[in-house]
Parts: C-alpha cells; sequence; structure tokens
C-alpha cells in the first residue's frame, strides 16, 4: 500500500477531524479604486460581526476542474447578489476557525462585473461596505487578517495594471 493509500483504507473512527481542512475560498471584490467587505452577521460560527471579503465553503463535487473559482462566483452571488470576473489568485493560509475547524482559506481577487452590492442572504451578511484599502487598514472592524488580504490583493491589482 502507498504512503497516500493508508488513509483510504481508514474508517471514519481513525481519521480525525484535524487531518482534513474545511476549504474556503474568499474574493476581495474590486470596483473604482474600493473593496466590497461584508459585516459577517452576529449568527456566523466564526469571526461574527466583523468585516471580512465575500466568500465562504468549497462544496463537494464529483468533477469540477475550477471547483474554487466555481465556488467564488456561486459565493459571490449567493451573498451579494453580483457577478466577478477576472478571478486570480492571491494568496492561502490555514487557520482554526473559532469551532475548532481547521480551515485551509484562499483568497482571489476579482473585478466587480455587473449587479449592485446587496445583503441577499441576511443570515451570513449583515451589511456591506465599499471601502479604499486606506479605510479597510484602519478600520475598527476589520481584523488583521482582512486588512492583510485587502493589501495584498491592492498589490496584486496594482502589478495587473487594473
Amino acid at each position: 500500500m502507498a504512503d497516500g493509500d493508508k488513509y483510504l483504507a481508514r474508517d471514519d473512527k481513525t481519521m480525525t477531524s484535524a487531518g482534513r481542512y474545511v476549504v474556503n475560498v474568499e474574493a476581495a471584490i474590486y470596483r473604482d479604486g474600493e473593496y466590497l467587505l461584508a459585516e459577517r452577521a452576529v449568527e456566523e460560527d466564526h469571526a461574527a460581526g466583523t468585516l471580512a471579503l465575500v466568500g465562504g465553503k468549497v462544496e463537494r463535487t464529483d468533477h469540477d476542474t475550477s471547483a474554487l473559482e466555481s465556488t467564488v462566483h456561486r459565493e459571490v452571488r449567493e451573498e451579494v447578489g453580483l457577478a466577478v470576473t477576472d478571478l486570480r489568485y492571491v494568496q492561502s493560509n490555514a487557520f482554526v476557525t473559532d469551532g475548532g475547524d481547521p480551515c485551509l482559506n484562499v483568497v482571489f481577487l476579482a473585478r466587480h462585473e455587473d449587479g449592485e452590492a446587496h445583503v441577499a442572504a441576511p443570515d451570513e451578511v449583515a451589511d456591506l461596505h465599499w471601502l479604499t484599502p486606506t479605510a479597510v487598514e484602519g478600520h475598527p472592524d476589520v481584523p488583521e487578517w482582512t486588512a492583510a488580504f485587502v493589501a495584498l490583493s491592492d498589490e496584486r491589482r496594482r502589478t495587473l495594471g487594473w
């Protein structure tokens, strides 16, 4: 048995949640010098009430050659009613949620393509804010990781000439 196959032979009781990540994607949506941040609903399990990029969990699929990108498009549409384009990878990180789940997070830069941003999923999003990178950096409701994601996204945007 190959080293990687030993995990396939284990049953669910042997494979702990520490061995698997929840995969999450986020979009730094850019429009006219600003980025869209969502105020997370108080009902959210992780980082409730803070400002965050729009995104969510990758759902299981039997076959999708662009699963991360498809998830970005779906989550942005479901949560804030927008269409985005020109997805560009920015960075990834791993963390543990407030509920103790290990999470792999992937951040994409995206351009606003169509639609007016609105709270389309009030159970997940309480409010929306278009903010400049400077306003994000100094905002009291923006966690340091979100400020870093916006700064990295803006750096990437500038290198792309947007």
